[in-house]
């Protein structure tokens, strides 16, 4: 009998403990649901844009105005994940020249319990952006451009435009294949001009376009 009322008392005990913390691990997961919801619909706050890209690296600055961390990932251009960092205003990552990636980004907040990042907002956008290389150089001593594509996979063509203003006018010149080369005298029915500025820019279908600029000059070499 005293045996039967030992475990009776025990497993009373238990349950009244169980019914202490119940309470508490509620209101905890209440805290945190709500935390979640609160930065969820904050989530649209924050921007990330590439500021710096080069044939071999892409720079990526975050408008954060909470400074929580940001999950940033590189993928692939079949959306295989190649690369992940976790920020607040600024990543940079290495990569392979002549690929096309596209970049996306969420909210994170670090758990001490679990040792790990977890996701608080679901993934932006992927927008692409590649690093290509281009070849463009004078042809000779004369006035004219060659200007050859890469291949690139997942790019399928690259359309060629010109303009003799820097951020206007642009006419397209021609549309290319990768690994393709044209070779460009005139703009607009006119011969190149010595000490005229040119604007070239080269749009892939898929990633960001490249833009630059030449003049030819009589005595030195072209730029």
């Amino acid at each position: 009998m005293k045996k039967i009322t030992r475990i009776f008392a025990l497993a009373l005990a238990f349950v009244m403990a169980f019914a202490l913390q119940a309470p508490v691990n509620a209101a905890e997961k209440a805290a945190v649901n709500q935390e979640k919801a609160q930065v969820n619909t904050q989530a649209a706050k924050i921007i990330a844009q590439i500021t710096s890209l080069s044939e071999n690296s892409v720079g990526i600055s975050i408008n954060n105005p909470d400074s929580d961390y940001v999950e940033v990932q590189i993928r692939d251009h079949k959306g295989k994940v190649v690369k992940t960092r976790y920020a607040i205003s600024y990543s940079s990552f290495n990569l392979s020249k002549n690929k096309l990636y596209s970049f996306r980004f969420r909210r994170v907040y670090y758990s001490y319990s679990d040792r790990k990042y977890i996701a608080i907002s679901n993934w932006s956008n992927s927008p692409s952006f590649t690093t290509a290389k281009y070849k463009v150089r004078q042809v000779g001593k004369s006035r004219k451009v060659k200007i050859k594509t890469p291949k690139v996979a997942g790019i399928k063509k690259y359309k060629i435009y010109m303009s003799t203003k820097k951020n206007s006018g642009w006419k397209k010149i021609k549309t290319l294949k990768p690994g393709k080369a044209i070779t460009i005298s005139r703009f607009k029915g006119k011969s190149f001009k010595y000490y005229k500025n040119y604007y070239y820019k080269i749009v892939p279908n898929k990633g960001q376009y490249y833009r630059n600029g030449f003049c030819f000059y009589k005595y030195s070499t072209f730029r």
